[in-house]
């Protein structure tokens, strides 16, 4: 039939076989009259194995009926008319071809002739909707998740308790769709072990089944997030052997991610979050629970050092301290001198600012001795006069002032003399005394607890204003007013000018004044507001 035309209903069958969709010409009795390439090239079919066929070939007796009774309703009604309907096409392979139908019907003198139609295929339409709506119901899915950490940030910044903490966050991500239970196991680090302190959702049998299953930190996917400090997925429970999957099944779990509750370089515990649908979690997802993790840890981090600072009871820990490798403990002996750590700031770089005080040593002789260590990245004289000195000291390890604030505990005094540090500690009570011992000896030479006792604070303590300018300050105001008062920039004559300090932090000069500005207009806000309170 190629090149020829019949009853001029395709005028001109070589402009039809151009057209990108397929043109069809149907007699009266439903054969295929004319068709064009892209018929062909859609249905798999031959041209001569279409032409003269019944239009059933490629469309399903349900349909071809449907099709007769659309056409008798255009001669009836609309001769004139264009029809539009959804017809699948049948292809020589047997896959279906989802179809857009438009015909109309072809007569002379009142004569029925056939039908004419282009069909479209609706398949990439179809899919692209079908991507559109997935795109969609993801964007929804992380909008509400993004809601459920934005009200965990809010409860999170309110708790004055890890157990608040904890809990505020299990049963904000219990209760969000699509999750169905959430909990937070605590990290024992001297004994390798997981323990659930908190959890939410509405399979509390999860829980005594975990505590019977006799966990060990050495497998799982809780131990995997702690070890490796990222969000561990496992997105079908049915396909993996963990220790915790039997139970889960148990449960009607069938997905979970596992999240380390972490600051710097200590891991309070693991986050689990559970869903009932497999592979729950998505790369887009497992982004926002590993930014809600970061922010928990820190939080747990926030909490254990302000019960330190505000305490009424604490645990007083005095020990006695000696290392070769330490700077200071050293430079006490080289010297035959007093170190006294006066304050410390963490760097943006990561590393500690600290600043010492040395009395009875040559400050030349000092500032020289102190270069000489390796750790010593940064050294800049404060004050100095006859025999005593002021350094601002940027040290790298042992980060003992970094790794005791992870334990709630904070120090009070640090003195070193004859190569001997005594150090103060204090921690709030109920703090791991054991961690804080091991952690010590972890670092240094030589360790002796020399005293320990819990004593009582007043009510209106130094501690507690501090807290409460720390509440008013952010992280770089008060990095800045330390540097500052500690740096000798409020003496008179000054000790430090304000491009000294900028370039002690590593920031523009004209930052440091805008925070230390803002950090000055807080304190004295809390120091004349709290006095005319009282």
């Amino acid at each position: 039939m190629s090149g020829e035309v019949r009853d001029g209903l395709l005028a001109d069958e070589t402009v039809v076989s151009t057209v990108g969709d397929a043109v069809y010409q149907l007699d009266p009795n439903g054969n295929f009259l004319a068709v064009n390439d892209a018929v062909v090239t859609a249905t798999g079919y031959d041209r001569d194995e279409l032409l003269d066929s019944h239009v059933s070939l490629l469309v399903n007796d349900e349909d071809v009926t449907r099709l007769e009774a659309e056409i008798n309703a255009l001669l009836t009604s609309d001769p004139n008319g264009v029809r539009l309907t959804e017809l699948p096409i049948r292809t020589a392979s047997g896959e279906t071809i989802p179809c857009e139908l438009r015909f109309s019907v072809v007569q002379s003198d009142g004569e029925f002739l056939g039908t004419v139609g282009v069909a479209h295929d609706t398949s990439l339409r179809e899919q692209h909707d079908t991507e559109l709506k997935a795109r969609r119901d993801e964007l929804e899915r992380l909008r509400r998740i993004n809601a459920v950490i934005r009200s965990i940030d809010r409860a999170v910044v309110r708790a004055e308790t890890t157990d608040e903490i904890e809990q505020s966050v299990c049963d904000r991500l219990a209760a969000a769709d699509p999750y169905r239970f959430a909990l937070v196991a605590r990290i024992d680090p001297q004994f390798e072990e997981l323990s659930i302190r908190n959890w939410a959702g509405d399979a509390e049998e999860y829980v005594r089944l975990l505590r019977d299953s006799d966990i060990d930190i050495s497998e799982g996917p809780g131990a995997n997030a702690t070890r490796t400090r990222r969000v561990h997925v496992v997105q079908d429970l049915e396909r993996d052997d963990y220790v915790w999957s039997a139970p889960a099944l148990q449960c009607g779990f069938r997905s979970l991610a596992t999240m380390p509750l972490a600051h710097e370089q200590t891991v309070y515990g693991v986050l689990g979050v559970y869903s009932d649908r497999p592979y729950a979690f998505d790369e887009p997802e497992r982004k926002l629970l590993e930014e809600l993790a970061e922010m928990i840890g820190y939080a747990l981090f926030a909490v254990k050092t302000r019960r330190a600072l505000v305490a009424e009871r604490i645990i007083e820990l005095e020990f006695r301290l000696a290392d070769e490798e330490y700077v200071f403990t050293e430079l006490s002996a080289h010297e035959n001198s007093t170190v006294r750590l006066e304050d410390s700031i963490l760097h943006p770089d990561g590393s500690m600012l600290l600043y010492v005080s040395v009395q009875g040593g040559d400050p030349d002789r000092v500032v020289e001795y102190c270069r000489d260590f390796e750790d010593v990245s940064h050294l800049r004289v404060v004050s100095k006069r006859d025999d005593e000195c002021s350094l601002e000291v940027r040290y790298g390890e042992p980060m003992v002032l970094r790794t005791l604030s992870h334990h709630g505990g904070v120090i009070r005094e640090a003195v070193a003399e004859d190569g001997v540090a005594h150090v103060q500690i204090d921690l709030p009570e109920g703090g791991a005394v054991r961690e804080v011992v091991d952690m010590l000896a972890g670092v240094f030479d030589t360790v002796d607890l020399v005293s320990r006792r819990t004593v009582e604070r007043p009510v209106e303590t130094r501690a507690k204003f501090r807290d409460t300018l720390d509440q008013q300050l952010t992280d770089r105001q008060r990095t800045v007013l330390t540097a500052a008062y500690r740096g000798g920039y409020f003496d008179w004559p000054r000790e430090s000018t304000g491009e000294e300090l900028a370039k002690s932090l590593d920031i523009a000069a004209p930052t440091l004044h805008k925070h230390l500005r803002l950090a000055e207009g807080k304190l004295l806000s809390v120091l004349f507001d709290s006095a005319e309170q009282g």
